[in-house]
């Protein structure tokens, strides 16, 4: 098993498990984060605020697995006030053309009716060069929309790698590119046995 392992701040980017026990469980992963973030924050924080954090993050555990493809889920989470953002990794066999394939991953030629895609080269020390988009358009309720995208090729793991987010707050991405930039290239890829307890 392949697992995208990442030194982040843990405070601020969670690895969310995809797989539960129990309901208590998931649960409890829940307030235990929520009281975390916010702790860091303020040192007594409002119960309530940190029961609706709760909610939010258990709501995120209990909805995105088997909803949305992907391996592992990691949750930008810089202030509790708002919904964590997700960020989905996926892999999958690499096979054909390098950059047809990472192109295909980052959405690079999809139709993006608000403005086009912006894509360009992303290279980190440790999973090389690859690809990093940002895709545009609008939802059928008519709000913005953008999705963020990143794919490598590990040669040595003979995957293709992609990581992505979507919000639908444009501006508020826009403003945290740098932050996902950062996390992006802080990730790596190692080799798991297959009965490691991993998200």
């Amino acid at each position: 098993m392949i697992f995208l392992e990442t030194d982040s701040d843990p405070a601020e980017w969670l690895l969310m498990p995809l797989r539960w026990d129990s309901i208590d469980e998931r649960q409890e992963w829940a307030q235990m984060n929520a009281d975390m973030l916010w702790r860091l924050r303020e040192k007594r924080p409002k119960r309530r605020e940190v029961r609706s954090l709760a909610k939010r993050l258990d709501m995120l555990a209990e909805g995105i697995p088997g909803r949305i493809p992907a391996h592992q889920v990691f949750l930008y989470a810089p202030d509790p006030r708002r919904i964590p953002l997700a960020f989905y990794a996926l892999t999958v066999p690499a096979e054909g053309d390098r950059a047809t394939q990472l192109r295909e991953a980052v959405q690079a030629d999809l139709d993006s009716p608000v403005r086009p895609t912006e894509v360009s080269t992303f290279t980190t020390d440790r999973l090389g060069e690859g690809f990093r988009s940002l895709r545009y358009w609008n939802s059928r309720g008519g709000a913005s929309m953008v999705s963020l995208n990143f794919a490598w090729r590990s040669e040595e793991f003979d995957i293709d790698l992609s990581v992505r987010t979507v919000a639908d707050d444009p501006d508020w991405l826009s403003a945290h590119l740098g932050e996902a930039d950062t996390f992006a290239r802080s990730l790596w890829l190692t080799a798991v046995a297959e009965d490691s307890p991993v998200a």
